[in-house]
């Protein structure tokens, strides 16, 4: 009898420990406060001119990704896509190695459609058309906007959807 209640025991602490892992106990699992604005994008032929960087705040990507920024935003086009304008935000790595970061980055329409897609799910309410995918580095939104531009949101290694559809939606209330 002491063995059976010896591993139900220890089948209920296996299991508590995993539900606070997951936020299924409220431990970590509350999403991220975003606040801040976009500063207006004004879209043109060329979304190389567009300096993202300016127009997304710190602030937001530092809600996004749950930390302090650990340098200034960077430039950054999206691996070499041509025509693209982006902006990546670091939070550094913690003790255990995790890197904390996140990126907008502009890209022509056709950018959209020719993403490779892996547990991708449509998202209405946000642009023309929208989707969430797993990208090769993190989870992704990408979105079409007026037929003109497309644009990814990606945050960590695996970011909250809802935190990239919040994200995604003060990208879109900022493009002109």
């Amino acid at each position: 009898m002491n063995q059976r209640m010896l591993g139900t025991a220890g089948f209920i602490c296996v299991l508590a420990a995993a539900a606070l892992a997951c936020g299924a106990l409220g431990g970590g699992g509350s999403a991220p406060t975003i606040s801040g604005s976009v500063a207006p994008m004004t879209i043109g032929s060329d979304l190389t001119q567009i300096d993202v960087c300016a127009a997304v705040p710190a602030s937001i990507m530092e809600g996004a990704i749950g930390r302090k920024l650990s340098g200034p935003p960077q430039k950054f086009d999206f691996y070499g896509t041509a025509g693209a304008s982006g902006c990546t935000y670091s939070g550094g790595k913690d003790s255990s190695g995790q890197a904390y970061y996140g990126y907008v980055v502009l890209t022509p329409p056709a950018v959209y459609d020719g993403q490779p897609l892996y547990q991708n799910k449509d998202v209405s309410g946000i642009g023309d058309e929208a989707y969430l995918n797993n990208g090769a580095d993190n989870r992704q939104l990408w979105v079409r906007l007026k037929n003109k531009v497309a644009f990814v949101v990606g945050i960590g290694d695996v970011g909250p959807d809802e935190t990239l559809i919040t994200v995604g939606k003060l990208v879109v209330a900022a493009i002109k």
